[in-house]
């Protein structure tokens, strides 16, 4: 039996929903008030939860993933995957110190220590910290930025990478991330954005759609409006900077039943046009 809690809306605590999907036997619901959609109204705890990032999964999912195989991978590929983006924050740069929180693997933060920042990463996994320390000799802590002791305004960029749609309490984490903030510091988030095209094609079956592990799914508004919450302003987006283009957006392999027909047509309608029209 999965171990469950109740669940409000983070944004503007309202109990009023609206149904909208069952994925793996946990619902996904948007508020009626502010439109954010998040799984509840039962979740589950943060201790189910986390058996999910357990080390059969960091070393045989995970890592993978990254094109990490036997422990053997090239930190020249992760300059080069993550140098537009450590371009972008350069002009953020004056203490020189960058905080990933949910730095996972650390690959990021060690292509940023390569081009000359100050780094330090929190993560909750323990074997990926031991990883992180053992391998790539950075600074990193086993924890969450409410956990750990971090100096306050003294960061010029705090980096979460596909990590606030984990959080159980996203208010909580970015008020905290907004005092270790150095004045005019910067905030830098990727998420998958509700309103994409692949999950309007897609419907039920997009990937996304996993309430076990993503409990929130914001779209330009609602994530807009849970960075102003703590008092984050100048808010920008931009869709397709990850170097992967608008194809993050039109992905069709972000689809839990890839042998449907409809996955299958827009599949071929992708590879086929996609670079076309976009």
């Amino acid at each position: 039996m999965h171990h469950l809690e109740q669940t409000c809306c983070n944004l503007c605590g309202s109990d009023r929903w609206q149904h909208l999907y069952r994925n793996f036997e946990l619902d996904i619901i948007r508020c009626q008030e502010c439109g954010l959609t998040y799984a509840g109204p039962l979740r589950l705890t943060p201790a189910a939860s986390w058996q999910r990032y357990n080390p059969d999964y960091f070393w045989y999912e995970y890592l993978p993933s990254l094109g990490v195989m036997q422990g053997q991978f090239n930190l020249a590929d992760f300059d080069v995957r993550y140098a537009p983006m450590l371009d972008l924050l350069q002009g953020y740069r004056w203490l020189g110190r960058l905080l990933e929180v949910g730095c996972g693997v650390g690959f990021f933060l060690k292509a940023a220590e390569r081009a000359g920042w100050d780094v330090v990463g929190l993560e909750v996994s323990e074997v990926a910290v031991n990883f992180v320390r053992d391998t790539l000799k950075l600074d990193i802590q086993c924890g969450t930025v409410e956990t750990v002791s971090l100096p306050q305004a003294t960061c010029d960029v705090i980096a979460m990478f596909d990590v606030i749609e984990h959080l159980f309490d996203p208010h909580k984490t970015l008020s905290q991330i907004y005092r270790l903030l150095r004045p005019d510091g910067v905030l830098v988030i990727t998420t998958p954005n509700i309103n994409a095209l692949s999950h309007f094609v897609l419907g039920e079956s997009w990937a996304v759609l996993s309430p076990a592990e993503h409990l929130y799914y914001f779209s330009e508004r609602t994530l807009m409006k849970t960075l102003q919450k703590p008092g984050f302003t100048a808010v920008k987006f931009d869709r397709c900077f990850t170097g992967q283009g608008v194809y993050q957006t039109i992905n069709p392999h972000h689809n839990q039943a890839p042998i449907a027909p409809r996955a299958k047509i827009y599949t071929w309608l992708v590879q086929d046009y996609g670079s076309q029209v976009f």
